[in-house]
């Protein structure tokens, strides 16, 4: 059997391994040495992918993201793909044949993208990165926001106690999503909280002192729940830094991917989210307060809380990531009035109580 000479990519770093690759009827072997051991990689080859190339470099891709990749230059390769496997799309394309004859069609080609590239850069490329970070496997996506979170957390002095007292508020909530919600109190004298990728959410002291009411931490915590649901924060940060991302998605380059948010995870407390999403975090909130019998009067409280607050200070920050819009109050007053009687869960209460108890120590 024939073998190729071929430079793989595992998809969870940027390193190259020279490689042999080796097709067999309904898979393909790669083999490479690491670390003094032959290491043999099997590729089914209903998953494998050739991506349309400009030059004469076959590039195949296989898997979910972090999809691994190979790379080959010997044009025999098609040659067999043609004889093992008729049926499948590995043949070079007409488009990739008119290019590699008519050189003054690859120049004005590559003029053009590039001139597309240069006008739409602020507009297509955030966009573009939105839609990437959608394709994020959700396991890929907490593992990434638990990095955020150990590089975030490392500047702020946490409220151990406090930080159990919530947690323990929180799940007695039924927050209709499959993340792993985790919230930590910190030590801060400003006003804010919010949701990082994957499941963690920071609340500031400052915030839970003002408070008066089980409702009002309840919607808080519905609100940045839905950021997390929605993935709202991983796509902001795309959108961000969307230049530095899509390379690293482009090469499959996860560790890339993890140090360009780890180092820039402090700017979450300055992204500020679109009407249309907080929006969407306002209506998931509703809902799942609907859900667990909750008092739909907490939204209101909690933005009649902020709304005082920011009467008194210049700033607060949790209003200028989390803008506090004339018609967000105007729906949450008016699903508040629409509701009927709301029971009172009595173990929600308690552990209010707990964390009342606790806030004033």
């Amino acid at each position: 059997m024939q073998a190729f000479d071929i430079l793989y990519y595992d998809g969870k770093t940027s390193v190259s391994h020279q490689a042999s690759l080796v097709l067999e009827r309904d898979h393909w072997l790669i083999q490479f040495d690491q670390e003094f051991e032959k290491q043999t990689v099997r590729w089914d080859i209903t998953q494998v992918e050739r991506d349309m190339s400009f030059t004469s470099l076959f590039i195949f891709r296989y898997g979910d993201f972090p999809r691994e990749t190979l790379e080959c230059k010997d044009e025999n390769l098609l040659t067999e793909l043609k004889r093992l496997y008729p049926e499948k799309a590995f043949f070079e394309k007409k488009f990739n044949a008119l290019l590699r004859q008519n050189t003054t069609v690859l120049v004005g080609l590559t003029l053009g993208l590039i001139g597309i590239l240069l006008v739409s850069y602020f507009y297509v490329l955030p966009w573009f990165s939105e839609k990437a970070a959608e394709q994020i496997p959700v396991k890929t996506e907490i593992a990434l926001g638990e990095t955020m979170f150990e590089n975030m957390i490392s500047h702020y002095q946490k409220n151990d106690s406090l930080t159990a007292r919530v947690n323990d508020f929180v799940k007695e909530i039924d927050f209709k999503t499959n993340y792993p919600i985790k919230v930590t109190v910190v030590r801060e004298d400003d006003m804010n909280a919010f949701a990082l990728p994957g499941g963690n959410i920071i609340v500031f002291d400052k915030i839970l002192g003002k408070m008066k009411s089980a409702d009002e931490l309840a919607a808080l915590l519905a609100h940045e729940v839905s950021h997390v649901h929605y993935r709202h924060s991983l796509k902001n940060i795309f959108r961000s830094l969307s230049g530095y991302l899509i390379i690293s998605l482009l090469f499959n380059d996860i560790n890339g991917i993890t140090a360009i948010l780890a180092d820039n995870s402090n700017m979450l407390l300055n992204l500020n989210y679109s009407r249309k999403l907080e929006t969407e975090a306002d209506e998931k909130a509703v809902e799942i307060l609907k859900a667990n019998g909750l008092n739909l009067n907490g939204l209101v409280q909690l933005f009649t809380l902020l709304g005082s607050e920011a009467s008194k200070a210049a700033t607060i920050k949790l209003l200028s990531t989390h803008p506090l819009t004339t018609e967000r109050i105007a729906y949450a007053k008016k699903v508040s009035s629409q509701q009927n009687a709301p029971v009172k869960n009595e173990n929600i209460e308690k552990k209010w109580r707990a964390i009342e108890a606790e806030r004033i120590k």
